[in-house]
């Protein structure tokens, strides 16, 4: 098959391209069906933690849920996101992003959410063969689509996995709950409020992380970071000289995701120097060297802010602060943060 954006115009190419035409169909009709037979979405309890042990998890699910039934894609690809960055290895999310992006047309979307799944769980990408390869065609990435297109159209008579699961995903999500009448308890007046004495005032400007080290910690970091990896120095690069205000581009590897969406596993990152502290002074003397960047090879935590790049580089929360060190205490410190706060980071 020819790399060129064109499909080859032989005969053989135009049967192969109609049964995959008549495939697709036939699935895409499938998926329209759901909102069609699923039972009508009730409200969720605030303390009903659902098939996903988490309150937070299940909202995010059931909101994708009902946005998909009204066929409000965006939404719903939001909200798988952010389900997704809350339960990384919940595979009904995938399923759902991979819908959504489907309904979208973002091919980019669909490739990655099947691409994740398939390292989930690698049964999937015998189960899915159609539904990759039509992602790789739109991608343009022929050579790769044809062998799997090929194979798919062998399986065409097989039930479609991706119409059971994603009735699954909303069967799960969207919860129906029967009043109950519980005993009625009689008012009690609540004892007054009496403020502990307090020594001294503390200042604002003391504990904000703008102004302050003290508010520079992992919890902060995990608690306001839409991303949170570990990832794998790789090597930096940079256009004209370095310096303490223009830092240059350190490329990472992501090699385990702590919280957050899963982006691309090579991660550029802004490499700064300081911590972006108000009245933070630029050290005498400083030059950049070499040694000031890491070890190649050597593992760090990534807490980012944003997941989404600004000029192609991703920016680390307050700047060098954002870059631990991976080690047995780092580590652990961020796996109890994440236990304490199960289900509440966003």
């Amino acid at each position: 098959m020819s790399k060129s954006r064109s499909m080859p115009n032989d005969a053989s190419t135009r049967s192969f391209q109609r049964k995959l035409q008549h495939s697709l169909m036939a699935v895409s009709l499938s998926f329209s069906l759901i909102g069609a037979t699923s039972s009508p979405a009730k409200a969720l309890d605030s303390d009903d933690v659902g098939f996903y042990g988490s309150v937070t998890v299940q909202r995010a699910a059931q909101a994708a849920a009902s946005a998909m039934k009204k066929g409000e894609w965006a939404v719903a690809q939001g909200e798988f996101k952010k389900a997704i960055g809350q339960a990384p290895d919940q595979e009904d999310f995938y399923f759902g992003l991979y819908e959504t992006s489907y309904k979208l047309l973002q091919w980019e979307q669909v490739a990655m959410a099947l691409e994740e799944l398939f390292n989930k769980n690698p049964k999937y990408k015998d189960q899915m063969l159609l539904e990759y390869g039509e992602a790789l065609f739109h991608l343009n990435r022929y050579d790769e689509a044809e062998p799997v297109l090929k194979k798919a159209l062998t399986k065409v008579s097989e039930p479609s996995i991706v119409e059971t699961r994603l009735k699954r995903l909303v069967e799960k999500s969207i919860i129906v709950h029967k009043p109950e009448v519980g005993p009625i308890i009689a008012y009690k007046e609540p004892e007054k409020y009496v403020a502990p004495a307090r020594e001294g005032i503390l200042d604002a400007s003391d504990v904000h992380e703008h102004t302050s080290r003290k508010a520079l910690t992992f919890l902060n970091a995990f608690m306001k970071c839409e991303g949170v990896f570990v990832a794998e120095y790789k090597g930096y690069e940079h256009e004209g000289p370095v310096s303490y205000y223009k830092p240059p581009q350190a490329n990472f590897h992501i090699v385990e995701y702590l919280k957050g969406p899963p982006l691309s596993r090579t991660l550029p990152v802004k490499y700064e120097f300081h911590e972006k502290i108000v009245g933070e002074e630029k050290p005498k003397d400083w030059t950049f060297t070499e040694d000031k960047m890491p070890k190649k090879g050597s593992k760090w935590l990534i807490f980012i802010p944003n997941c989404v790049p600004i000029d192609g580089q991703f920016e680390t929360f307050h700047g060098s602060y954002g870059r631990q060190e991976w080690n047995e205490h780092n580590i652990d410190e961020i796996h109890r943060i994440i236990q304490e706060h199960q289900g509440q980071a966003k």
